[in-house]
């Protein structure tokens, strides 16, 4: 059984946020993205990165491209840890320049990459500098720098990186069938379905027969929140590939449009994973087990606080935005979240209360209410035809007379949508 005693869980930096694991749990690798770079992360000593480096480059400037020149289009060194090259990746290409930033911190090496415009090769070098400036190696597992945490590093920054996830995995060491995988996404547009939303269609993939015949058992799921952090989970165990009933414990939240401390965030705990050429092994964990670790890891979830509580979202008076003045109309919150204005709301699906609500600033966003047809069967359970289900809410009308105005429903919803051009 793994040891739940609070003296040995180790507290780790996942992107901008801090999560508890048990001390066995050992990082297996990861994929990071920021600023429109990817970043791979290897342990390497400094005399091996130096080897890695000035190969690349004596490659590079001795092969030749089809123009004729050599495939090394520019270099910088920010320091003697640091190297940037702008090359062809080959000497057909000639569409996209490779651009591969390496820095050695603290026996890691860090490669940064992503490609441009030949037109662009000086602006996109020049943002890859600022990455690998603000890359610095952490000395503890609790940076309290502002920034955006990958294993053992944090990119410090101001928070408003336009684009940045990750995906780690861990591997329990005394139970080496058990792992964890821990993503995070900020959105870019609208946040994705919910994960509840989507299991008819994991279902279908797997056809009828699957379903039923193939041993899938539903241990837990509905909507979980986590602090401030509105989300769903989905606790399976199912046959894998050695026709073991294996768990599979998920959860997820969508996130926010366009902000960095309310990201896509996704848990996954599996128990029978044995990739990576593992032998095959009883399953170590037996469900209520496996629950207690589940619980345990994603209540530990929260936003690292920084210097200065940076860390944090700001705090401003509920009814205005953070300039004093009213927020454009528009304004998108998703279930969970604070009211940010006084007004008028919109949500897509068809609530019963009806989908355009008064919502008065400070209030908690509410998940949608929708009626269902129900089955034969759930009518005889007595189940209710209603449910709940997070969105995404729209400011489109101001509130001018709120005292005059019902709290819920709002006759006239067709000339709202009319006049706010959605």
């Amino acid at each position: 059984m793994i040891i739940t005693e609070k003296s040995q869980w180790v507290t780790h930096c996942v992107g901008r946020f801090l999560i508890d694991l048990p001390k066995e749990a050992e990082y297996v690798g990861g994929h990071y993205e920021y600023g429109f770079t990817t970043i791979e992360r290897q342990s390497m000593d400094r005399d091996a990165f130096l080897q890695e480096v000035d190969a690349l480059e004596k490659r590079l400037r001795n092969t030749t491209h089809k123009s004729g020149t050599p495939l090394l289009l520019k270099k910088s060194a920010l320091d003697e840890n640091t190297r940037i090259f702008g090359f062809w990746l080959d000497r057909d290409q000639h569409v996209v320049v490779k651009i591969w930033g390496y820095r050695w911190l603290n026996g890691m090496r860090y490669l940064v990459q992503n490609g441009a415009d030949p037109d662009r090769l000086e602006g996109s070098m020049a943002r890859q500098e600022i990455i690998l400036a603000s890359l610095q190696g952490t000395q503890s597992n609790i940076p309290t720098t502002k920034g955006f945490c990958i294993e053992h590093a944090l990119i410090t920054d101001d928070g408003t990186s336009k684009n940045e996830a990750l995906n780690m995995r861990f591997r329990m060491k005394n139970h080496p069938d058990i792992v964890l995988d821990i993503a995070t996404t900020r959105n870019a547009g609208s946040p994705p379905e919910s994960l509840l939303s989507r299991k008819p269609s994991v279902f279908s993939g797997l056809g009828l027969l699957g379903a039923t015949i193939g041993g899938i058992n539903n241990l837990k799921e509905g909507d979980r929140k986590i602090r401030e952090f509105p989300g769903q989970e989905w606790l399976l165990k199912a046959p894998n590939d050695h026709g073991q009933k294996a768990h599979l414990f998920t959860w997820e939240a969508p996130g926010l449009s366009h902000d960095v401390l309310h990201p896509q965030i996704r848990f996954d705990l599996q128990s029978g994973n044995f990739d990576g050429g593992l032998d095959p092994k009883p399953i170590s964990l037996q469900d209520q087990q496996m629950i207690e670790l589940w619980d345990k890891i994603l209540n530990s979830l929260r936003l690292r606080p920084t210097d200065g509580d940076q860390g944090a979202p700001e705090k401003r008076p509920p009814s205005q935005s953070s300039s004093g003045d009213a927020l454009p109309l528009g304004e998108l919150v998703r279930t969970g979240a604070i009211c940010p204005q006084t007004g008028y709301w919109q949500c897509p699906e068809s609530d019963v209360h009806g989908n355009t609500r008064l919502f008065k600033a400070g209030d908690a966003m509410p998940p949608a209410i929708i009626r269902r047809d129900l089955s034969f069967v759930e009518r005889l359970k007595g189940s209710s035809d209603r449910h709940s289900a997070s969105t995404v809410w729209r400011l489109v009308r101001y509130d001018e007379q709120s005292a005059n105005s019902s709290p819920n429903s709002v006759a006239g919803d067709e000339a709202i949508q009319s006049s706010s051009g959605v």
